[in-house]
């Protein structure tokens, strides 16, 4: 089964989840493990200023986040710096080798701004959902909830492990401890919120976390002490099923119904197209442009731009977002 062809466009949040192979507890909540990830989305941030981060969470199997593009050519990047170096580092920490991750991960736009609260909170919930931790303020690992309740700013440090080899190879090692970089970052406000002040955003923050220790409210959690010192190697008791992913997360049907229709045209241009080039004998890199549709990767760092507000039009429902892909 291939995979959905993804389209890259910008004033769309997207929600990202990708799990690890077989669901193993490779992110469990120790503190090594949080500072890799926190470390990871500092130093990706900072390679890639086209991108916002809204929040994320790592639960001990699976990482959401949510994330938004000014540049979107700079997505791709951002996702396979994120996944791949996270893979990296905790391969290293755990002593494994192999696959980390299950499958790509899925990349689901979030349409308007009551799909942006609610997708919040569903990532605020997983802890309580899963009856690990009674609130989203106690989860121990590398989570968006404290900045999201205070000042937006994330502490973090990151560790290159091409730098980590090449120190290792000097006649005379430095502590590992002075190659730390300083990747501290800043969350952006979800775009439903960006008029808020910081006071107000905070405080809606605070009703959605109110809300989810009264739904989950459990007389037994399994606890931040067991969290942190439960096997990483350890799988699930229960199979975990792969559902099918939603193409995006919409509260209004007919924004929904827009982008879908957008996104049909998009997808059948982008097949067009790749039927087409697979039996060209000749064909130029202005040929393969003109034939892909905008917002389209054509291949690794060569995407085809979209009009700005190409997404606004599914929003406003002013245009037509299918006359922009002709």
């Amino acid at each position: 089964m291939g995979h959905r062809v993804r389209w890259y466009v910008t004033e769309v949040v997207e929600e990202v989840t990708i799990r690890t192979m077989g669901g193993a507890f490779w992110l469990r909540p120790d503190a090594a493990c949080k500072a890799i990830i926190e470390g990871v989305f500092g130093k990706a941030l900072e390679l890639y200023p086209g991108i916002q981060l809204y929040a994320f969470d790592a639960q001990s199997n699976h990482l959401h986040y949510l994330f938004g593009a000014l540049d979107p050519a700079e997505t791709p990047l951002f996702l396979d710096y994120v996944h791949s170096n996270i893979a990296r580092q905790i391969n290293k920490l755990r002593k494994r080798e192999g696959v980390f991750w299950s499958r790509r991960g899925a990349v689901i736009a979030v349409l308007d701004g009551a799909a942006q609260i609610a997708r919040l909170r569903y990532l605020l919930a997983q802890g309580p959902k899963a009856k690990l931790v009674a609130s989203p303020k106690d989860w121990p690992g590398a989570c968006s909830t404290p900045a999201l309740l205070g000042d937006m700013k994330v502490r973090a440090t990151y560790r290159s492990l091409d730098r980590v080899r090449r120190n290792a190879q000097r006649s005379q090692p430095r502590p590992e401890a002075e190659l730390d970089e300083d990747v501290a970052f800043t969350l952006t406000p979800l775009p439903v919120w960006a008029d808020l002040d910081a006071a107000a955003r905070r405080a809606q923050v605070a009703a959605l976390i109110a809300d989810i220790e009264v739904e989950y409210r459990a007389d037994r959690v399994m606890g931040v002490k067991r969290l942190i010192t439960q096997d990483p190697n350890a799988t699930p008791t229960k199979k975990l099923e792969r559902s099918p992913m939603p193409a995006c997360h919409s509260v209004c049907a007919r924004i929904r119904r827009r982008f879908l229709e957008a996104y049909a045209t998009f997808r059948d241009l982008y097949k067009q197209a790749s039927d087409r080039l697979r039996h060209a004998k000749h064909a130029t890199q202005l040929d393969i442009q003109k034939q892909y549709p905008p917002g389209a990767l054509v291949r690794p760092r060569w995407y085809i731009p979209a009009p700005a507000n190409l997404a606004a039009t599914w929003l406003r429902g002013v245009d037509d977002a299918d006359q922009a892909l002709a």
